[in-house]
């Protein structure tokens, strides 16, 4: 799978020159499923702010999406190298204007990320508990020379300082406008500058012609929240967008119309029930076990996403590569009769369980909770299902979640949402009771030797298995529409949902 998103990175990109130019005037009009309430790259973690992050703001050093195995370069540092176990020393890009115009120095840098390091501002604890929980200060050295300093050696260390959410914003702005105003009104260094951001529903950016880099091949990217799919499929075919996200393989025949292609992926990333390990009666471990047990995946891939989504197996994706992904584990189960076997021993009496979900996040959740809420009947579990605006953890056994893959590593995805510093575990949802898990969970954390932390994450599949915090449900198989002529390749080494639409990533007919 790896190899063929590779290929297709290098067939899309061939003939850039011959399509693109930058300098031409044209504009991209995305319909999107999902938008942000705010624009600050260390407080927007979640899936609605991967496509409009990315071309807003820059990190340190930047990943190569495409490289296989995973590969760095300089980004708003021109080099870097690690001092100490626990020290890394960073060189900043001469001359870098930023989108206020002020020109980034080290005191942007340690401003930006000292914000998460420090731990002090809980705008920022989403981002430290998924990312930077190891990483304790930025040390200015001079005017552009920065230090970063880790509590641990992390082999981790230049995956995660190339996050998005490492990205670098302007302190003077800050300081002059608060924080509010700066998410309302972004302030980054990326080939693309907002103009207008109206949250939750429009984001627009227009080329920054002062940027550092090659010069963004849009002049205008305009961002439109739609949130129903047959809108968006609407949209594309009758030309007022260019560009749609988030569409079902079963709406493949509606954009099948001249000048409208589609391209689909198998997302790295799991549509996941997060099951309350503090409330009765999934505080039991025999009801998660026996919930985990009744789900029947293959339906659920079948009836919803016509057999191209993904059954799971293991809390793994092969976009890992070598040697991390384990292709031969096969974990989890469809055994209704043991489900029952359970529930009986756990005194299970048919006491209501209630699943929560927030209305269009997940593309056919709705839909999967009620094959589900059937497949719990013929179990006898009772699951009752609300929808909601705002969940409540206080009165819900189950919560809607995804579970994607950021960056091409175990811990990519578990550290993302499992570790004792995520949300789910200070609010006491994920609880894992078994002795070994968390000196499992530091080994395949700061492992010396990729073997060794295979192996620890081998058994750390295991023991999440018997603790059953979470049910994965599938791999979602998605659609982009698009105008045909235009081209990218869905990027391997970042998170689902970026949209790579910087100089080099992107073709199109500039004349459309």
């Amino acid at each position: 799978m790896r190899m063929k998103l590779l290929a297709a990175a290098s067939a899309a990109l061939l003939s850039v020159s011959a399509l693109a130019v930058a300098t031409a005037a044209a504009e991209l009009r995305i319909a999107i499923a999902t938008q942000s309430a705010g624009f600050d790259p260390q407080t927007e973690t979640g899936n609605d702010s991967a496509p409009e992050l990315y071309q807003v703001y820059d990190t340190l050093i930047e990943r190569d999406l495409y490289a296989n195995p995973l590969a760095f370069k300089p980004g708003l540092a021109t080099e870097w190298k690690q001092i100490e176990p626990t020290v890394w020393e960073f060189k900043l890009r001469e001359g870098v204007k930023m989108h206020d115009g002020t020109v980034m120095d080290a005191q942007d840098v340690a401003f930006s990320l000292n914000r998460v390091f420090h731990h002090e501002d809980e705008n920022f604890f989403s981002a430290w508990g998924r990312w930077f929980y190891n990483f304790t200060d930025v040390e200015v050295v001079d005017p552009m020379t920065v230090r970063i300093h880790t509590a641990r050696p992390d082999p981790l260390f230049e995956t995660l300082i190339s996050a998005r959410q490492a990205g670098i914003t302007s302190k003077e702005y800050y300081d002059a406008v608060g924080y509010e105003e700066a998410s309302l009104h972004p302030v980054g260094t990326g080939p693309y500058k907002v103009t207008e951001f109206v949250p939750k529903d429009k984001v627009v950016m227009e080329r920054f012609g002062d940027f550092w880099g090659d010069a963004a091949p849009f002049d205008k990217l305009t961002f439109q929240l739609v949130s129903e799919v047959a809108s968006r499929v609407t949209g594309l075919v009758n030309g007022e967008f260019d560009l749609i996200t988030n569409i079902p393989p079963d709406q493949e025949s509606a954009l099948a119309v001249s000048g409208v292609k589609t391209m689909g992926v198998t997302w790295p990333m799991f549509h996941v029930w997060i099951l309350h390990m503090s409330n009765a009666p999934t505080s039991n471990p025999l009801v998660r076990q026996a919930m985990k047990l009744c789900v029947d995946h293959q339906a659920l891939v079948d009836g919803l996403w016509g057999g191209k989504a993904k059954v799971p197996h293991a809390l793994q994706f092969e976009e890992y590569g070598a040697p991390y992904y384990m292709p031969e584990l096969d974990l989890i189960k469809h055994d209704p009769e043991e489900a029952k076997r359970l529930l009986a021993e756990a005194g299970y009496k048919g006491e209501p369980i209630v699943a929560q979900f927030t209305k269009s996040y997940y593309l056919y959740g709705d839909l999967a909770a009620q094959v589900i809420q059937q497949q719990y009947k013929d179990c006898g579990i009772n699951l009752e299902l609300q929808q909601v605006e705002k969940y409540d953890d206080t009165k819900f056994n189950v919560r809607a979640w995804s579970n994607p893959m950021y960056y091409p590593d175990p811990m990519g995805v578990m550290d993302t949402h499992w570790a004792t510093s995520s949300w789910v575990y200070e609010d006491k949802l994920w609880q894992p009771q078994n002795p070994e898990w968390l000196p499992t969970y530091e080994i395949v954390r700061y492992g010396e030797t990729a073997e060794v932390r295979k192996e620890a994450y081998r058994k750390l599949l295991s023991l999440a298995e018997q603790e059953s915090g979470w049910i994965l449900l599938y791999q979602p198989h998605e659609l982009y529409g698009m105008r045909d002529d235009i081209a990218f390749a869905v990027p391997p080494n970042d998170r689902p949902y970026v949209l790579p639409l910087r100089a080099g990533q992107v073709t199109f007919d500039a004349s459309k």
